[in-house]
């Protein structure tokens, strides 16, 4: 009996390819996978997001800080012009104080010597008496006569000389004591303006204060914006860091289920 041998059958080892290993680790993960990517979307739209803000906020800042440079200048500006006026006002107001100094002197004057002359007067020779009464009535000499007497005679002509010369005294005191109050009135005037020079030049000292007041807040601001930015950036760097490193974690993880 003869015996025929038999051939053995080889076994067949089944080997799943890496990549199906691969989708299906991905196919289990797939939650986790999307969370991860939405994460890193979020973060670096949010990161986006804070750079625009910050460059905008950036910017008004920069916009507010020209302005309040163009207004210290022209603050600057007016502040120079009022000075220029109120060195002309004041030249002007020292001008009339000599002026009205010198006129009250020769009022003075004048008021003393009349007083002299109408003291001399009185006691005048008349014939002396009778030229100087044509000296003041502007008359002829033969206009005042002394009579033999000693008095002293006008004519028609003479008489109406002295009396117009008369007439001329009351409107001069008028127009001298309105003069005096047209001067009192205006050192009052003088006065009032000095107290509004010196209150606006206060209010001038105040303005230039409390735009140094703003100047230092602005240049604050614009610090603690670009600060804020700044550490804005470094957050979100980290965060940007962390998320890699939890991306490059997920990608080993798939890498190595891959390689299985």
């Amino acid at each position: 009996m003869s015996t025929t041998p038999v051939t053995p059958v080889p076994k067949t080892t089944t080997t799943t390819p890496a990549p199906t290993q691969g989708w299906a680790w991905l196919k289990a993960h797939e939650i986790l996978v999307a969370l991860v990517l939405l994460l890193a979307v979020g973060v670096w739209g949010y990161g986006r997001f804070l750079d625009a803000s910050s460059s905008k906020a950036e910017a008004r800042a920069n916009t507010a800080e020209q302005a309040l440079v163009a207004q210290k200048a022209q603050d600057a500006q007016n502040a120079a012009q009022i000075l220029t006026l109120t060195q002309q006002y004041q030249q002007l107001t020292a001008t009339l104080a000599t002026q009205n100094a010198s006129l009250a002197a020769s009022l003075a004057s004048r008021q003393t010597a009349q007083a002299a002359q109408q003291a001399t007067d009185a006691h005048l020779a008349p014939s002396a008496l009778a030229t100087r009464l044509q000296q003041l009535a502007n008359t002829l000499p033969e206009e005042v006569a002394l009579a033999p007497d000693g008095k002293i005679d006008l004519t028609q002509s003479g008489a109406v000389k002295v009396t117009q010369t008369l007439e001329q005294i009351s409107p001069l005191q008028a127009d001298l004591k309105d003069t005096q109050a047209t001067l009192g009135a205006t050192q009052a005037a003088k006065a009032q303006a000095d107290t509004l020079i010196a209150a606006q030049g206060t209010q001038i000292t105040g303005l230039n204060l409390a735009m140094t007041d703003q100047d230092k807040a602005c240049k604050t601001e614009i610090a603690s914006v670009k600060a804020d930015a700044k550490k804005s950036k470094w957050s979100w760097f980290k965060r940007g860091f962390v998320v890699g490193v939890v991306t490059g974690f997920v990608g080993g993880v798939y890498a190595g289920h891959a390689g299985f």
